[in-house]
């Protein structure tokens, strides 16, 4: 029990601006998929992206909102 309280954290800052980035091909796809650019499987690839993309999206939210506060410098 006590070697977990020591993992090292992952993810030690949330850079949001790869978000916007990320959803330009998601939509692409899901776009094509769905126009008959592409067959409709990446149409629907794309939908299961977006919806997992959301979710990545809100905790990330959650994340940057929940950062405990900084200790003050002493």
């Amino acid at each position: 029990m006590a070697e977990l309280k020591n993992k090292p954290i992952l993810v030690e800052r949330v850079r949001l601006w790869w978000y916007p980035l990320a959803l330009v091909p998601i939509l692409a796809l899901f776009y094509a998929g769905f126009t008959g650019i592409l067959p409709t499987l990446f149409g629907l690839a794309g939908l299961f992206a977006f919806i997992f993309w959301v979710f990545s999206f809100g905790f990330a939210i959650y994340a940057r909102v929940k950062r405990p506060p900084s200790e003050p410098r002493q």
